[in-house]
């Protein structure tokens, strides 16, 4: 019997069997575990393993060589791109000025192209014999956009008697790819350059101005180096295309303040704004910055190919004139004390008042001017009628008709086919507006109809309003088309 026991044992032991408690597992020492003797290499053998091992090293070697020379590439491709990158973001941030009267200097200059964006360099090519420049300017402003907008702004302007050529530089042409492709990288999101911003205006009182347009995602003003102040530009991001299409249409050369607004897309991705003094050092135009004699020629050639528009666009505003001692006026000669001018503040002010008397309007300080134009809940109605335009819209909004307990799939289809009854009908959204965070708190709803035409939607509220529908009176409204685009539902 003990003989059959010793068998069975053995016997469990040798397959997979269960564990024997009192065996101890097997020490875990991180050794490979060799037999006790191995076998001796001969001469051949050991000079086969040297080599074998020297291949292997080889190999590493040269497979290390080739990643680093994979990561060189790579950085240097990196370092092409971005310096291609800037070289072109400088070249669309330059214009070329023609047919500028020799009258004028360089202060003339910049206070009239000042008003579309922050100038960094302007140089006019200067004429050792006579003192006087040869009649072309290059600026080259902070941003892209600023150049745009005054090279589409100012082209065949008036200035001392003469109609002046803006273009772009004869250079801009090599680095076209580029700038394609920083413009395309651009048009994805939906954002807008602003300038000439009043600088007591901070960002939410520019975000209540053009969020009357569509939901206003971000603005981003330019700082500057006083605290809390900006530089007078910057750029509102939105929700959607349509809102940014529409503020660009609406509010191009609006007056916000007793300043001319500069809007058009942006020409560029987002990218940090810095105060002046501490933007990343650029290079900038040099006294020569493009090239020969030929080339500027050739710039100026260039300019001169595009035909001047002439009255189509409004006067820029005059600079706001600056208080000092005394002041010069260039057409009389006649000097002013500075004790004379409140005098003559005081005689303007009751001109002024008096032009106002007669059309029946109020006289407001430009305090009061801002004031009404961008603060308390109604800046977007305030904005709009600014505008002196006429808010269409093809939307109405059903309240009061349903509550949330009796919603059901049928809903749509009947809001629908009785709106049919008056236009279009082109879309049809019931929204759900729970008015608190509690759990037990009270769910509206609201019906949003978009007919094809604002006749049709302003028929449909004729009619609608004040109807019955299951017990409920519905008051049907007006709704902002531009929020209903924009998904804001809530208001």
């Amino acid at each position: 019997m003990a003989t059959d026991e010793s068998q069975n044992a053995k016997k469990r032991r040798s397959g997979w069997d269960q564990l024997v408690p009192n065996e101890k597992e097997p020490e875990q020492t991180g050794r490979l575990i060799t037999p006790a003797t191995l076998p001796v290499l001969n001469a051949d053998q050991l000079q086969a393993l040297q080599l074998a091992k020297r291949y292997c090293q080889d190999i590493s070697n040269k497979f290390q060589q080739q990643k680093q020379a994979q990561q060189q590439v790579s950085q240097m491709q990196q370092l092409q791109d971005a310096a291609n990158r800037q070289r072109a973001l400088l070249l669309m941030s330059r214009i070329y000025i023609g047919s500028i009267n020799f009258e004028l200097g360089e202060e003339a200059v910049s206070a009239a192209f000042e008003p579309f964006g922050t100038i960094k360099a302007l140089n006019m090519s200067w004429d050792s014999a006579t003192m006087k420049h040869k009649g072309y300017s290059f600026i080259e402003y902070e941003t892209a956009e600023a150049a745009q907008l005054a090279l589409e702004q100012m082209n065949g302007v008036v200035m001392g008697g003469r109609n002046i050529k803006v273009g772009r530089p004869n250079n801009v042409p090599q680095a076209a790819p580029v700038i394609a492709a920083i413009q395309e990288e651009a048009t994805r999101i939906p954002r807008i350059y602003v300038t000439c911003i009043h600088l007591d205006l901070s960002s939410q009182d520019v975000k209540s101005v053009f969020e009357a347009f569509g939901k206003v995602t971000k603005v981003d003003l330019a700082p500057s180096n006083a605290a809390g102040k900006h530089r007078g530009w910057g750029f509102v991001n939105y929700a959607s295309q349509k809102s940014s299409q529409d503020a660009i249409t609406s509010m191009n050369l609006f007056d916000l303040g007793g300043q001319f607004l500069r809007v058009r897309g942006a020409l560029t991705p987002p990218m940090q704004l810095y105060p002046p003094n501490a933007a990343p050092v650029l290079p900038t135009i040099l006294t020569t910055p493009f090239g020969t004699a030929e080339e500027m020629n050739a710039a100026a050639q260039q300019a001169a190919s595009v035909m001047p528009i002439l009255n189509t666009i409004p006067n820029l505003p005059e600079p706001a004139p600056k208080v000092a001692d005394s002041a010069a006026s260039s057409t009389t000669g006649i000097r002013v004390d500075a004790k004379n001018l409140d005098a003559i503040q005081a005689k303007l002010q009751m001109a002024q008042e008096e032009k106002q008397k007669h059309t029946g309007q109020e006289v407001t300080t430009l305090q009061q001017e801002e004031n009404v134009s961008i603060s308390g809940s109604n800046a977007r109605l305030m904005i709009m009628k600014k505008l002196s335009r006429k808010s269409e819209s093809s939307v109405i909004v059903l309240r009061n008709m349903v509550v949330a307990e009796d919603l059901d799939e049928e809903l749509e289809d009947e809001v629908t086919g009785e709106c049919s009854k008056y236009g279009a009908v082109e879309r049809v959204v019931i929204y759900q507006e729970k008015q608190g965070v509690e759990d037990d708190a009270e769910t509206i709803v609201k019906i949003f109809v978009m007919f094809s035409k604002p006749s049709e939607a302003e028929a449909a509220i004729s009619s609608l309003n004040g109807r019955w529908f299951g017990g409920k009176m519905i008051k049907a409204q007006m709704y902002d088309q531009a929020k209903f685009e924009a998904n804001e539902l809530s208001q």
